[in-house]
């Protein structure tokens, strides 16, 4: 049992991955060896007889575009140095979705360009030996998917040769065929009767032929130094393949003219041989040619099992595919895949050379596309483990370039390859919302930057913003209930939105028992508006009168108060002004909605017990310190601003008063006593920044008190009680038992501070 768990721990601290065993030249020959295929070997002569000697400016064009993205792909190469290329920067990038949908589509490139490449191969067989080219290309396919299967050295080792053997076969073919090159074969540079539309239809179809660069990365996790080698063998891989196609397709214009009816064979280049060298010559390029193909070949099927396998590790597929040979230490079940995928293009699509070319191009250009996106989130995201030891060059104007550049060719592509292409789109997409969605754990760079530099600072903004808003355009919210005390409330509301200069929310709460639908209470509310006019429609007319811009809304709801306090965290107003119709007494006030939105409300509001607002002269204001005092003392300045009114602050103080003093000493310390209370309401007002006259009354009963004074008043406006809770609840609290008692119309404040 102790030698089982040891064994048991043992196994889950190992590791398996894939072994750094591929120099700069190894590398480099996969980027090469790739291009170097059916761009030379198969396409010059077709795509020249559809573009003219103009078809040397697609092949630049193409060239200029990979360039800028090999710029891009090697920062990303070098901050990433881990298998799956162009599908790991989409899904470190942009996460799972895109990752997912990126990494079938580089896969599926890779597949298209196999077959391609194949058939390419299989042409050239056929050629010399006169044998199916599709039977040759499926032989050919298995072949180079066993090799892959043996490891990556003997692959890496394998391209080295071949790429060597290409170049020479190539320059050979060059330096003799620049003195036979004959210049007026290239005039007119672009054939008046194809025009500019030749160069534009045969970009899709050339861009296959500078895949490779991009396959260097995807097998980056086993390249050597990285730091150095990365970089150089991206970008050297396609320097070197833009020269060399440029040479040749010249030679091969300056030998055939364009409107050639032989020049549109894939074996162009063959003839050419034989017509410059001979028999040696056909030999010596038909072995080229072979080469070429299955370099390209071997290259793709081993750049696509590798982006099939970082796909299975991030579990966007199959756990099945990572998996890694116990004994080659290769991901085969991958490699299996990738070949038979291969197999199966060539048998349905083997006889269309240049579709296949077209969608492995346009599924690249998709991706090469977000990878030069890539490059500039995963600058401004600022990752911890993202540390790139190249950076590209003229950045931002590189990325952008060359996403422009994708852009470009992907509107040129033809209608079928582009219905192809988006169907393996839409099927990733499919697979994943299905499968992986909620499965997978990864979060792309995008997300954070999203989240870190754009929705956080926008959210600040605007919370800012609003506040600001807030700050410059107050709201008063006015819940309207009763057209008894609507006009009261508007005034009250009207005169405090001109001193504040803030707007008005007039809302009109229909209340609807729970057995009642919600819906059913709008239509009886919408029938009334045809019918009479509402409360609402009263209110904004009058605000409107008095020079208050107003909005009003009725809500349906099931709770009064609830629809309010809604409302009020919506709105987040300065004061919430309510009447209260009917006696104050708090065992009834318990059970309402103004006691309801009292004791939740986060804000200032303010309860009227309406008596009549017409003619305001005179408001007395209850001063005893405290959050509730004070705000009544700003709203009576307002208050008494508007209607040019005058205001007392009035201080209680307990005792018998004047009245009950007897001796000299007496009369002296109540004098003191009323100086101290004056003193202490004149601090009050300067505090507050209110002018008002100052009156000091002691007696025994502060609401009796108030009572008798509000008298020669024509408006009380009294803060919320501080009393202790129990007495509170027993005897009801001091403003409600002065808006019971009193002929004046009270104003009950509560201060949300």
């Amino acid at each position: 049992m102790a030698k089982a768990r040891k064994d048991k721990a043992a196994n889950e601290n190992q590791k398996i991955s894939l072994s750094r065993d591929l120099g700069f030249f190894a590398a480099l020959s996969v980027g090469v060896g790739t291009m170097i295929g059916a761009g030379i070997f198969v396409l010059p002569g077709i795509v020249a007889n559809m573009a003219g000697p103009a078809v040397l400016l697609s092949f630049a064009i193409c060239g200029l575009i990979a360039v800028l993205i090999a710029l891009c792909m090697a920062e990303l190469s070098t901050g990433m140095p881990y298998a799956g290329g162009g599908y790991l920067f989409m899904v470190r990038a942009f996460g799972p979705l895109v990752g997912t949908i990126m990494g079938w589509s580089l896969w599926l490139s890779l597949v298209f360009a196999s077959a391609f490449y194949m058939i390419g191969f299989g042409h050239y067989v056929s050629d010399a030996l006169g044998v199916s080219p599709t039977v040759i290309a499926l032989v050919i396919t298995a072949s180079l998917g066993l090799l892959n299967f043996i490891g990556a050295k003997e692959t890496g080792g394998t391209q080295t040769v071949i790429v060597g053997v290409l170049l020479f076969i190539l320059v050979a073919f060059v330096s003799r065929s620049l003195f036979s090159v004959d210049l007026q074969k290239l005039t007119p540079f672009i054939p008046p009767e194809i025009g500019y539309t030749g160069i534009l239809v045969t970009l899709p179809i050339l861009f296959i032929t500078f895949m490779g660069f991009a396959e260097i990365s995807a097998i980056s996790e086993e390249i050597r130094n990285p730091k150095k080698n990365l970089p150089l063998s991206l970008v050297g891989s396609v320097v070197i393949v833009i020269v060399l196609y440029c040479a040749v397709v010249f030679c091969i214009l300056g030998l055939r003219n364009y409107a050639d009816p032989s020049m549109a064979k894939e074996t162009v280049l063959m003839d050419l041989a034989r017509q410059l060298m001979g028999n040696g010559g056909y030999i010596l390029v038909l072995f080229g040619g072979i080469l070429a193909t299955v370099s390209s070949a071997n290259a793709s099927v081993l750049a696509a099992s590798r982006v099939n396998f970082a796909m299975g590790r991030d579990q966007l597929m199959p756990d099945w595919l990572n998996q890694i040979h116990s004994r080659f230490k290769t991901p085969y079940r991958s490699i299996a895949a990738t070949t038979g995928l291969t197999m199966l293009l060539l048998v349905l699509l083997g006889g269309h050379l240049k579709l296949l070319a077209e969608v492995a191009g346009f599924l690249s250009l998709v991706l090469y596309s977000l990878i030069t996106l890539a490059c500039i989130i995963m600058r401004h995201a600022r990752l911890d483990w993202y540390k790139p030891n190249f950076r590209t060059p003229g950045y931002p104007v590189v990325p952008l370039l060359g996403l422009v550049g994708c852009i470009f060719v992907i509107v040129n592509t033809s209608r079928i390859s582009l219905i192809i292409g988006n169907l393996i789109i839409a099927t990733s997409f499919v697979w994943y919302m299905l499968f992986l969605r909620r499965g997978t754990q990864l979060v792309g760079a995008s997300n954070i930057l999203w989240k870190d530099k754009v929705m956080k600072p926008l959210m600040v903004r605007a919370k800012e913003y609003l506040a600001t808003r807030r700050e410059e355009v107050p709201v008063i919210l006015v819940p309207l209930a009763n057209p008894d005390t609507e006009y009261s409330l508007l005034m009250l509301s009207t005169a405090l939105a001109k001193r504040n200069k803030a707007h008005l929310q007039l809302i009109h709460v229909v209340d609807v028992p729970g057995q009642t639908p919600l819906e059913a209470g709008s239509l009886e509310y919408e029938k009334q508006r045809w019918e009479e006019k509402t409360l609402l429609e009263t209110a904004s007319y009058h605000a409107a009168e008095q020079g208050v811009r107003a909005r009003a809304t009725a809500i349906v709801a099931r709770s009064v108060s609830s629809a309010i306090l809604s409302i009020a965290e919506m709105e987040q107003p300065g004061y919430i002004i309510m009447g209260w119709k009917g006696d104050v007494r708090m065992s009834r006030a318990r059970r309402t909605n103004v006691a309801d939105v009292l004791k939740i409300a986060r804000g200032n509001v303010l309860v009227l017990k309406d008596r009549g607002l017409q003619d305001i002269r005179r408001i007395i204001v209850p001063v005893s310190g405290g959050a509730h005092a004070r705000l009544g003392l700003r709203l009576a300045q307002d208050l008494a601003a508007e209607w040019n009114a005058s205001i007392t602050a009035l201080n209680i103080q307990i005792g018998r008063g004047p009245a009950a003093a007897h001796t000299e000493f007496d009369r002296q310390s109540i004098q003191l006593f009323q100086d101290k209370a004056k003193e202490f309401v004149n601090d009050t007002l300067d505090d507050v920044g209110v002018s008002a006259e100052v009156e000091v009354v002691i007696n025994t009963d502060i609401a009796r008190a108030i009572t008798k004074v509000s008298r020669k008043n024509d408006l009380i406006v009294i803060g919320a009680s501080e009393e202790w809770a129990l007495r509170r609840w027993l005897f009801g609290s001091i403003p409600d038992k002065v808006a019971d008692q009193v002929e004046a119309s009270v104003l009950m404040v509560r201060s949300k501070t």
